[in-house]
């Protein structure tokens, strides 16, 4: 879920209550945490740099996407959170079988000798928290 996935991400990040925490901001240099990190009710996950950074850039500087920010769409019309929507196996084990895939490809770039470059990098460190995730998933399934 998004907030779990950030809050892996984010280096140094403490939390500061039920869903919420404080970070150091990835898109700058940060000597103390500057980057607020809060799911709201909604399951929506909202982040606030004090340093000025767009929600963008540190989106961007994880290496993901805006709309890693937000639960699935059915869980958002449903008024639940995020963390409350059941995943089938079948759907746990296709998103986990595409975090394979992007592992794969580079890790495949490694064994070429071609350089990963903090993008790649960046990649790869959420390819490896959604796998951790996900792995979580299934074995809460039984």
């Amino acid at each position: 879920m998004p907030f779990d996935l950030v809050a892996e991400l984010v280096p140094g990040f403490k939390s500061t209550g039920k869903r919420r925490g404080m970070a150091h901001c990835p898109a700058h240099p940060d000597r103390s945490p500057s980057l607020s990190v809060r799911e709201f009710d909604s399951g929506v996950l909202g982040l606030h740099c004090f340093g000025g950074c767009s929600v963008q850039s540190v989106v961007s500087a994880l290496g993901l996407a805006m709309e890693d920010l937000f639960p699935p769409d059915d869980a958002l019309r449903a008024g639940r959170k995020g963390e409350a929507r059941p995943f089938t196996a079948r759907q746990v084990l296709d998103a986990l079988a595409l975090e394979l895939r992007v592992a794969w490809v580079l890790l495949s770039d490694i064994a070429n000798g071609l350089p990963l470059d903090a993008a790649a990098r960046r990649r790869a460190g959420v390819a490896r928290a959604r796998c951790l995730a996900l792995i979580e998933e299934l074995r809460s399934a039984r």
